[in-house]
């Protein structure tokens, strides 16, 4: 790496350690504990919850209402709307589903990605867009709930890119188009700000571990988050 490029990392790291979140809404009773799972493109996510799913007896969801993601309309807000048309898609999205978890009757939900995932992609795109985002959220922050736990999978550039590679179709092409290793390593820092200032974030390295490892160990994240505003199935 190019020493301008660490020089600007951490000019980028400095700018970042100066934002703080909003106040979000405190987890309210009778409704369903969220686990998110969250982290680059190719981390595994979707395949991890499934395995989380089918281990707990509990329901899986996207992050975003099912509603948004007509494939059409997905596309064009990944690829080709303005970034803050994006950010306040996916936005919406979260919050209309975290809305539709209010009435399900599973103690526990295991979610693919969360509202992080939106401000982490702008965060690794520019401190600026960040900061808008967050100043968008401040005045309605107190109505949204966040995840109860939020599992960040951790993973090397090279093994998300192969793990992009064995996909297909849309889905492959959208995962390339952030695929470059500051895009990576500034994503990274963004989930290393943000677990500080939340009551439960957990870093999960599944660089090297097959599905049933990675399955076993984010079990076992969850089993220790009993009791502590997460159900256990």
């Amino acid at each position: 790496m190019h020493p301008s490029d660490d020089l600007s990392f951490e000019r980028y790291r400095e700018a970042l350690g100066a934002l703080v979140l909003p106040g979000f809404a405190p987890r309210a009773g009778g409704v369903p504990s969220i686990v998110a799972f969250e982290g680059p493109n190719g981390a595994g996510k979707t395949t991890l919850c499934g395995a989380m799913s089918n281990s707990l007896g509990a329901p899986s969801c996207l992050g975003i209402d099912a509603a948004w993601f007509s494939r059409a309309f997905k596309v064009r807000m990944i690829r080709d709307a303005d970034w803050f048309a994006s950010a306040m898609f996916f936005l919406s999205g979260y919050f209309e589903q975290e809305r539709e978890l209010r009435t399900s009757r599973a103690p526990l939900v295991i979610m693919d990605r969360s509202l992080w995932s939106t401000l982490a992609v702008h965060a690794a795109e520019s401190i600026q867009r960040l900061e808008a985002i967050l100043a968008m959220l401040r005045p309605i922050a107190a109505q949204v709930r966040v995840p109860d736990l939020t599992i960040v999978l951790e993973a090397s550039f090279p093994t998300c890119q192969t793990r992009i590679s064995q996909k297909k179709g849309v889905s492959r092409a959208l995962d390339t188009l952030t695929a470059t290793p500051d895009f990576h390593r500034r994503e990274r820092e963004f989930y290393r700000w943000l677990g500080p200032q939340l009551p439960a974030v957990r870093f999960l390295d599944v660089d090297n571990l097959t599905v049933a490892e990675a399955s076993a160990a984010a079990l076992e994240v969850v089993r220790r988050s009993a009791g502590n505003g997460v159900a256990q199935c």
